[in-house]
């Protein structure tokens, strides 16, 4: 029976923890599938460009946040140890980061747009679009990345759903900035592709701005203090840079080859480029939600490694591998049973629709895989080694993936259906790796839980 049904307390930490996580997941992917969705109205060309110059920015975003799980799992200890200090000190140097990371991004992003895009073998007038995408997206990067490293310092902390609440209003200015500005609603002009970045970058801009005031305000227990952002502090910045500096590694190989992946996949044609964003952004409504079950994961098992409670970091391991399973389980039934109709969701071109369905039915088999993947990734991490998962990552992504589709796409000139049979043979070798590291590192004599003293309670993590 599995331990979710049979521990209660545990299952209410886990859903309060994750819950919010999740949505914050689905919540920003939304920003990226609502442009998506409303360019996808104005034709192929302008489709191909948003995907193209979303792709770009988020994840040069989501790159260099992942500076950020460092600072998630050092808060996450604190917070075990009940060293509030400690925290608001991790605090004040994530702020200084997260501002430096984001200012040089922004730099390289704003005046190599053409470069950047040109990268990717697309046609001229995808590429015009894309390019000032770019551009005004990341005009506003800084404020783009420190939102999301705050973010993160506040899932670790365990106060996931002040992250979440900021989403929402996130959503809700991109939502509305989408329509008024790429269609021209309430006397604006239609600024199709450009109004669509800037909406995006409007609500970076307003996300940004909220956690900043909540976090100066002592939201959720966190304060941040003028002590702990005077100046650098290399102790402090060398802690979170141990822990997170292969996530960034992890993150950057893995943006690379996405990239790659994108500029192999164009080869397929616009048609099928298309179709195949379609099918990520679908993807990702399942993707994000997994994602936030493995920061849940971190948190918990940051916050058993700073209690020292051995059972504690056991519970929370099992009960969020079984979380993960079941929840992207009912996705992939889903994407199983109903793909054609979700990919008109997303675009009414009868060939995109064609194509993208039979790729959303395919992402069917890799769900599992995924989940279990995410998640002990975020076991680990949360345990302290980030090292792990970046290799298996690292190795999976281009000792495998890469070197197959170019085989599949640019040596045997297969459709793209094929190519996405290659993601789910890997996303099934990673599973098995991870599934291997995990299980030596949480054996009762492994290199992990042999450091533990005994402990009286099994309470769950709270």
């Amino acid at each position: 029976m599995l331990l979710l049904l049979r521990n209660k307390p545990l299952r209410a930490t886990i859903q309060r923890t994750a819950l919010p996580a999740m949505l914050e997941m689905i919540l920003y992917m939304l920003i990226g599938i609502v442009d998506v969705a409303v360019v996808g109205r104005l034709g192929a060309v302008p489709l191909a460009a948003v995907s193209l110059g979303a792709e770009i920015f988020f994840e040069v975003i989501l790159f260099l946040g992942a500076l950020g799980i460092g600072a998630a799992v050092l808060a996450a200890q604190a917070r075990g140890a009940g060293n509030v200090h400690e925290a608001e000190q991790i605090a004040g140097q994530t702020l200084l980061l997260g501002l430096l990371m984001g200012c040089l991004s922004g730099f390289l992003g704003v005046y190599y747009a053409d470069f950047l895009v040109g990268l990717f073998r697309v046609e001229p007038a995808v590429h015009a679009l894309a390019v000032r995408y770019v551009q005004i997206t990341f005009a506003i990067a800084p404020l783009g990345v420190l939102y999301t490293m705050l973010s993160s310092l506040y899932r670790g902390w365990g106060r996931t759903e002040i992250p979440m609440y900021v989403a929402i209003v996130l959503n809700i200015v991109n939502c509305i900035g989408c329509y008024v500005l790429v269609y021209g609603k309430f006397g604006f002009p239609a600024l199709g592709v450009a109004g669509s970045a800037l909406a995006t970058a409007i609500a970076h801009v307003v996300g940004c701005l909220i956690i900043f005031t909540i976090l100066i305000r002592g939201g959720g227990g966190l304060k941040l203090r003028w002590d702990a952002i005077r100046r650098l502090q290399r102790q402090v910045l060398k802690r979170i840079f141990s822990l997170g500096l292969p996530s960034f590694v992890e993150q950057f190989f893995n943006n690379l080859s996405i990239m790659i992946a994108v500029y192999l996949i164009v080869f397929t044609g616009t048609v099928s480029y298309a179709a195949h964003q379609v099918g990520v952004i679908v993807e990702s409504i399942s993707y994000m939600p997994g994602f936030g079950i493995a920061i849940a994961a971190t948190t918990l098992v940051g916050q058993s490694v700073g209690a020292r409670d051995k059972e504690r970091l056991l519970q929370a391991t099992r009960g969020t591998i079984e979380f993960g399973l079941l929840f992207m389980g009912f996705f992939a039934l889903l994407f199983a049973l109903f793909p054609f109709p979700i990919a008109r969701l997303f675009t009414h071109d009868p060939a995109i629709i064609a194509i993208a369905g039979l790729l959303i039915r395919i992402a069917a088999l890799e769900q599992l895989t995924i989940a279990l993947s995410m998640v002990m990734g975020g076991i680990l991490k949360g345990s302290g080694d980030t090292r792990t998962p970046m290799v298996i990552t690292v190795l999976a992504t281009w000792a495998y993936r890469i070197p197959m589709l170019y085989l599949v796409i640019i040596v045997l000139a297969q459709p793209i259906q094929i190519a996405w049979l290659v993601f789910i043979s890997d996303w099934l070798l990673r599973a098995i790796a991870f599934y291997l590291a995990y299980r030596r590192r949480t054996r009762p004599d492994g290199p992990f839980l042999s450091t533990f003293e005994p402990q009286e309670s099994s309470a769950p993590a709270q």
